[in-house]
């Protein structure tokens, strides 16, 4: 697929959808990795049919990039970044001509933490958000009440040895007390994507896309 980068804060790759007016996803990669490790996610997902967006990481971690310091104060970074993502989201946005709600959030690991910390606290809610082995930071008493209508979908795996399944279970359950809509998912796997993983969000992608198109 056919790729460019725009003027945003932070580097990206945008796969433009083969209809301008077309919903949009962000992805956000891990901790030490880089947004070029996505480059082939379209194609596991909706291809051309929606616009897929990959953002990198502001602050270099070894031969990669971090979204937040995983030691002392993560907020720091994650307000820095989330700081970032709205920027690049509201300048796409009018790049694109398309609303807020088309806009679905997404991320692996810290990518997913960020994704969540940010969707969840936006005055305007985003069309969906997505946490791949990642976890939620914050309490609810930290979220907007217009994200409360943002649909979510965490997935984790059952032998992740980073970031305990056990964490990941708790956080989903706090967000359906919550009253979130909430789709969770989980497969035999350590700290990483599979492609049944990619199917069920591909199929959860599609349903709320079709709610409001």
């Amino acid at each position: 697929m056919q790729f460019e980068s725009l003027n945003l804060p932070l580097k990206n790759l945008l796969f433009p959808a083969k209809n301008k007016l077309s919903p949009l996803l962000v992805v956000m990669h891990g901790l030490g990795d880089e947004m070029y490790s996505y480059r082939d996610l379209p194609e596991y997902l909706l291809k051309n049919e929606i616009h897929t967006l990959l953002l990198n990481a502001p602050e270099p971690y070894f031969m990669g990039w971090k979204w937040y310091d995983i030691d002392g104060d993560q907020e720091i970074g994650l307000r820095n970044s989330r700081q970032r993502i709205e920027e690049s989201v509201r300048i796409i946005q009018e790049e694109l001509s398309i609303p807020k709600q088309w806009i679905f959030l997404s991320g692996f690991s810290q990518g997913g933490v960020v994704s969540l910390y940010t969707g969840l606290r936006s005055k305007e809610p985003y069309g969906g958000l997505v946490c791949l082995s990642g976890y939620l930071f914050g309490n609810v008493s930290d979220f907007t009440d217009e994200s409360k209508n943002t649909p979510i979908f965490m997935a984790h795996g059952q032998f992740d040895d980073l970031i305990p399944i056990s964490l990941a279970k708790r956080h989903a359950e706090i967000l359906k007390r919550a009253n979130y809509q909430l789709q969770w998912e989980e497969y035999p796997i350590a700290h990483t994507i599979c492609i049944e993983e990619l199917e069920a969000l591909r199929n959860w992608l599609k349903d709320k896309i079709n709610q409001f198109m």
